[in-house]
């Protein structure tokens, strides 16, 4: 069973109202979208977040989703303010300062100039992108592989694929599928679109002329990967 992404408590803003009422709004701003005489909720997308604000217990509350199609409707942040749209403004800053609090805690990958996520950022996005099952596959597979890393021939084996052209573009859509998620700068390697997207997940190593290379997953994607999938 797939876990629930955590949700993000607030220290310096005034929380919303516990429990039972915060799963009714929650339940209340899934149903707007379905139902139109539904009121006085409104819905806003803000980067890759979905805000949902409306008036709950007298309170003007404003709440941030992963934005679809992330598989769950966990909440990422919220806020308050003396009307919905102030509440949707303080909302934003939480979740502006959220990303440059985790931009600024990404590793820098000396062999490739890749900044890595950490653990909780790989975490949430493997709880919310939706991933085929030969990637889930991939993905297990390297975590497996640990330090040892595994070849594209490897991958290829492992995932069913035929083609090694075809496995590394299904690799590549990985990483791609969680920079944006993230919204991650893909560094920019080779001649081919979208190169950067596979030091996402890993980073290439030759251990000589001879032998091909391999890939080998970062720490803290192996360990979200492990506890995730």
């Amino acid at each position: 069973m797939r876990k629930k992404a955590p949700q993000v408590s607030l220290q310096d803003l005034k929380t919303s109202v516990p429990g039972l009422e915060q799963r009714a709004f929650q339940h209340r701003s899934v149903r707007q979208t379905r139902n139109a005489d539904v009121s006085g909720v409104i819905e806003e997308e803000f980067g890759k977040y979905l805000i949902k604000a409306g008036i709950l217990s007298g309170n003007s509350v404003a709440r941030a989703f992963p934005k679809p199609p992330a598989k769950t409707q966990a909440m990422i942040a919220d806020a308050v303010g003396e009307t919905p749209a102030l509440a949707i403004e303080a909302l934003k800053e939480v979740l502006e300062e959220r990303d440059r609090k985790r931009s600024g805690q990404r590793r820098l990958a000396g062999n490739s100039g890749t900044l890595v996520p950490s653990e909780g950022e790989y975490t949430e996005a493997l709880r919310q992108v939706r991933f085929t099952p030969a990637q889930v596959t991939m993905l297990r597979a390297l975590s497996i592989a640990g330090k040892e890393g595994l070849t594209v021939g490897q991958l290829s084996n492992t995932a069913g694929y035929r083609s090694r052209e075809a496995s590394i573009k299904v690799f590549k859509k990985i990483g791609l599928l969680i920079a944006e998620y993230l919204d991650l700068d893909l560094p920019e390697i080779g001649p081919t679109q979208n190169d950067g997207a596979a030091q996402v997940l890993a980073f290439s190593h030759i251990e000589s002329e001879d032998e091909p290379a391999t890939w080998i997953m970062h720490q803290e994607l192996r360990s979200a990967v492990r506890s995730v999938l």
